[in-house]
């Protein structure tokens, strides 16, 4: 009798299920039971610094993370619909001018002797996470205007019956809802087969001039090719008495219309493109208002914000995503940084003073222990009286607390306010460059957080840009940025931009432009004008536009470079790096590693990793390290035991293996393996064949390996790594 093949344990096979491996039960005792109720009872809130924090500490970055946060989701919110209303709108639209063929036969006019069904055809983007709020915002304005809206998903119809019930269900409800009317009122409509004929009836025999009938198929490419053309097809017999009017909601391409509806189909309709996609609208103005204009307290370092970006251009373009990750962040900031008190310091209403509670010595010393208020301080031992400031900033507690730590905090403010000054300067530079010199906001603050000024090309780049400027041009600029230096009027500039006042420069550079002849030019003695002179080679390479006009004098273009110099230090002192602020270690999140630990899963390295250290994951006796055979991280790595799992025993051998893996040689070695199991009698030949052709076919199946046409006895690796 042929032995027949037995799996190892209830583990055995990776393919199957999923296994939870549950921990020992241990005894509760009255002590975990306490604490339990007590994390829980503050939200998972716990004293930090090794259980020293004062609990108003804790009690505080409870409260901030509540305040701070709802505002912030709200304003989110309120952004995302604002930028999403423009492409709603101009879909609304499009619903209200459709089907005027309906109204001309109403009103007595020669209507068209053949009718289409209007079509949008609506791109929304690979965010399908966040369609459903963008469609349900289409539909609260489209039952606004008064028409009747059906928002299908392609879960829900899969066949035509189920399409048309859903529709007639939705249309019904409505119905309902602006009328008196029950169920009862249509005649059983809930027992007669739903058709698109009861729409008719009730469309013939109520008041609806100027409305239509909107359905929204929010999953275009979900649903199957063969329902929506027959669908198309029986709107096509309806539609010069009932004006229904589809939205098609595409997250590919516009192209997919073409590929699943049949030509007949699409002859039929009148379709209308429109692009729902700004989602990158959303994130500029978004990272403009929260980190840019400072109304977030938590602003995002280099690394941090990098990872921010990657998450939303290079996956989905989500901003449900984005809000995730901002609001983890910001989750991590305050139940996680003890400093994170500070944060009342900063609130938009409120005055910089004094933290709301007294600071421990050790939350005052770990600020002291900051390496940019370190710095804030050996610079005040320049100024007089500075060493005295220092040593009692240093010694006391309560004068640092209330004297120094608001010192601090209104630089950090200022410093926010004047980034913001310069970041707007430089957008409207941009709006007079080239339009392949224009960067995004995100990518400008990218820019302003990541990199000094001086090693910034795409400052130099406007730099550039700006000298080449005429001087009607350099005029419209100056005017653009005195209007937004005059609503920066509460920088104190004598904390920011190295202590130079950027009112009064642009002021100036803007007086000497319009009076380039004054004695503001040491250059020009008298009121004379200068006498042109021979421009040289290099001249003409910063200023081509002597080219073209050579009228310019000496004085316009002293008054031109002075204009330049001007400008240059406004942006200089304005895009001042963040790490030479004081208190930039707490108030700008740099903790990149975790973002892209929670968010950014590598599925394929984990299961390299299960595969390659499966002694790490899988707690079993057979599979542990003793002290004796502990030789070294890397030899136990490499080891390869027949208690293993037959998966992993393949992966093993495969990793030892060129491009091209010849089965025979690697059936072999695995029978080598499996054959010095003593935990029970030998396998037979076809016990061993039939566990190597599991864990070859489960290889394959995760993706490890794969067939060729060049030799049929091979296989082709194609991970490799790990």
């Amino acid at each position: 009798m042929a032995e027949t093949y037995k799996p190892m344990d209830a583990f055995d096979s990776m393919t199957e299920s999923t296994f939870i491996i549950k921990p020992k039960t241990k005894k509760k005792t009255k002590s975990n039971a306490n604490s339990k109720s007590d994390l829980a009872a503050d939200d998972g809130y716990v004293t930090l610094l090794q259980g020293r924090e004062p609990i108003e500490s804790m009690q505080l970055r409870k409260r901030l993370f509540a305040q701070l946060w709802q505002p912030l989701e709200e304003e989110l919110f309120t952004i995302e619909k604002q930028v999403n209303n423009v492409g709603v709108t101009e879909v609304c639209d499009f619903v209200d001018s459709s089907y005027g063929q309906i109204e001309r036969r109403e009103q007595g006019q020669v209507a068209r002797p053949f009718a289409e069904v209007s079509a949008a055809v609506t791109f929304a983007g690979i965010n399908t996470g966040d369609h459903g709020k963008l469609f349900q915002s289409l539909q609260d304005q489209l039952l606004e205007r008064g028409h009747h809206v059906a928002l299908l998903e392609s879960q829900y119809c899969n066949t035509l019956s189920n399409l048309q019930r859903s529709l007639l269900e939705q249309m019904f409800n409505s119905i309902y809802a602006d009328t008196d009317a029950g169920p009862s009122a249509f005649g059983g409509t809930r027992t007669v087969a739903y058709d698109l004929g009861l729409l008719q009836l009730w469309w013939a025999n109520s008041v609806c001039s100027g409305k239509k009938a909107v359905v929204v198929l929010q999953d275009f490419e979900g649903f199957a090719p063969t329902v929506v053309d027959d669908f198309i097809r029986i709107v096509g017999g309806y539609c010069d008495v009932v004006p229904i009017v589809l939205v098609l909601g595409l997250a590919t391409s516009y192209e997919c219309v073409h590929q699943s509806l049949t030509k007949a189909s699409i002859s039929m309709l009148n379709v209308e493109r429109f692009n729902l996609q700004r989602s990158k609208q959303c994130i500029d103005t978004a990272i403009h208002r929260l980190f840019v204009q400072g109304h977030a307290p938590l602003c995002f370092g280099a690394e941090a914000y990098k990872s921010l970006l990657d998450q939303f251009l290079l996956y989905n373009f989500s901003i449900a995503g984005f809000v995730k990750k901002l609001k983890y962040a910001a989750m991590d900031f305050f139940y996680a940084q003890p400093l994170s008190v500070l944060a009342s310091m900063l609130e938009p209403n409120a005055a910089v003073s004094a933290c709301s509670v007294r600071l421990s010595s050790d939350q005052v010393e770990l600020i002291r222990m900051q390496r940019s208020v370190q710095r804030f301080l050996e610079r005040r031992t320049t100024e007089d009286d500075g060493n005295a400031y220092v040593r009692q900033a240093l010694s006391d507690d309560g004068f640092f607390q209330d004297t120094v730590l608001p010192q601090m905090a209104r630089a950090l403010v200022m410093y926010r306010r004047s980034y913001c000054l310069g970041i707007d300067a430089v957008v409207e530079i941009q709006s007079m460059a080239p339009e392949a010199m224009q960067k995004p906001v995100r990518t400008l603050h990218y820019y302003g957080v990541g990199q000094q000024f001086d090693d910034c090309t795409h400052w130099k780049t406007l730099l550039a840009v700006v000298r080449r400027m005429k001087t009607l041009e350099m005029t419209q600029l100056l005017q653009k940025l005195c209007r937004l230096v005059d609503g920066a009027a509460d920088i104190d500039w004598d904390l920011v931009a190295d202590g130079i006042h950027i009112p009064e420069l642009i002021q100036g550079a803007t007086e000497l432009l319009a009076n380039p002849d004054g004695s503001e030019i040491p250059d020009v003695l008298d009121n004379s004008e200068p006498k042109k002179r021979t421009r040289t080679r290099t001249e003409m390479e910063h200023r081509p536009f002597l080219l073209f006009d050579n009228g310019a004098s000496d004085a316009q273009l002293n008054a031109l470079e002075k204009c330049c110099e001007a400008i240059e230090a406004m942006l200089r002192g304005c895009l001042i790096s963040y790490h030479d602020v004081a208190l930039n270690e707490v108030f700008y999140y740099r903790h990149s590693f975790l973002l892209d630990t929670a968010f950014s899963a590598q599925p394929r390295a984990a299961v390299q990793m299960a595969l390659g250290k499966s002694h790490y994951y899988v707690s079993c006796d057979c599979c542990a390290v003793t002290d004796a055979d502990d030789h070294g991280s890397d030899d136990e790595d490499q080891r390869i035991t027949p208690a293993m799992h037959d998966t992993s025993i393949a992966y093993r051998l495969h990793q030892e293996c060129g491009r091209l893996i010849n089965l025979y040689d690697w059936h072999a070695s695995f029978s080598s393996v499996v054959e010095r199991e003593s935990q029970r009698t030998a396998p037979s030949q076809g016990e061993i064949q039939a566990r190597f052709m599991r864990a070859v076919e489960e290889m394959r199946f995760l993706g490890f390996i794969k067939s060729t046409q060049r030799k049929t006895d091979h296989v082709v690796r194609l991970t490799w790594g790990m």
